[in-house]
């Protein structure tokens, strides 16, 4: 992976970390490129070029005046967040059983309450009994009832796989922080998991990960265990900002290939209208006569695709002022990042 070049470069200078970093990388690379994403068959692309796509808009996100600021460990944190963020969604159908088999909810992790996979399993299965007909059709282009999957695997069906990939789309956040913590579910006592990376500091990358599925004011109670402004050196809420607006950004038109739709149909209105909006987008760019402004330029072919648009660039703006609002309120009445 080329890893772009002013966070390779604060990377280095933590010479362990970022062999920790390397090491993670090697590890979790030949999964993303090979799994497929069994229950996401019809999403845009989760593979390895998100990942570097998501780094890479990352990094142009930071200002170059910022970049004094920004410490060798922040540089590989990101790393590690960016890695983990979408990790939930490249799960294997043994993965999934493992993880909704955890009845005794071994996979949570320090300070979050959370209820066990299998309670909410069987919670979302209660509630996809109810979808009603826009709902059903939305995610599976029909309205035939929800029916609960077989337990054996291999009798799965594609519906089947498109409910359970809705399940793991809603939670696939908290799976990264617990992937980060726990390491990937599946099959064997050795699962695959960050390398050399510091117990407190997995924590802290898979946090920021998670914040990317969270309000961000919501996640910066969490932050007392470390440090909400810097903890060794990492500065977790300016990082959650980063990834946050990073991957609301993973929107070029490379995501969605038009030559798929050619050998491949889609039955997810969902799904359809997804790829319509990522096709409809010709390039986003930062050299525009504002220049803070980001410029998004697109061509929209339908009014459905235009509102879904509008839909999510009125979202990525929220997402901005947010932020803004929150580095403000925690680094903002002590200057630079410290």
């Amino acid at each position: 992976m080329d890893i772009p070049k002013h966070l390779e470069q604060k990377m280095r200078s933590n010479a362990e970390l970022y062999g920790a970093v390397l090491q993670s990388i090697a590890e979790f690379k030949p999964w993303f490129d090979h799994s497929k994403t069994p229950f996401f068959p019809e999403y845009t692309d989760h593979n390895w070029s998100h990942v570097a796509q998501t780094v890479a808009t990352a990094v142009s996100l930071i200002r170059d005046e910022a970049w004094s600021q920004v410490t060798p460990d922040d540089a590989c944190v990101l790393m590690l967040a960016v890695l983990l963020h979408d990790s939930g969604m490249h799960l294997s159908e043994d993965g999934f059983l493992a993880l909704i088999n955890d009845n005794a909810n071994r996979r949570s992790v320090e300070g979050w309450p959370d209820e066990s996979w299998g309670s909410l399993w069987m919670d979302f299965l209660s509630e996809a009994s109810r979808f009603d007909a826009r709902k059903l059709i939305t995610l599976f282009g029909d309205t035939k009832p929800v029916h609960p999957p077989p337990s054996d695997s291999t009798e799965w069906t594609a519906r089947d796989r498109l409910l359970i990939g809705e399940f793991l789309r809603r939670h696939h956040p908290r799976l990264a922080h617990e992937i980060a913590v726990h390491g990937v579910p599946g099959v064997g006592s050795c699962p695959l998991r960050l390398k050399g990376v510091p117990s407190d500091l997995a924590d802290l990358a898979g946090l920021i990960s998670r914040s990317h599925g969270m309000p961000l004011r919501s996640i910066i109670p969490a932050l007392s265990r470390f440090d909400a402004r810097a903890y060794k050196g990492i500065h977790a809420v300016f990082l959650m900002c980063v990834l946050r607006i990073a991957d609301y950004l993973q929107v070029q038109a490379e995501r969605a290939p038009t030559q798929m739709l050619h050998v491949k149909k889609l039955r997810s209105p969902l799904s359809q209208g997804e790829w319509a909006a990522h096709d409809a987008i010709r390039d986003i760019r930062s050299t525009h006569n504002d220049p803070e402004a980001i410029y998004v330029d697109a061509k929209p072919k339908t009014a459905a695709t235009f509102l879904r648009l509008k839909r999510l660039l009125t979202g990525l703006q929220d997402e901005i002022d947010a932020t803004w609002a929150v580095l403000g309120e925690v680094y903002g009445r002590f200057g630079p990042l410290q």
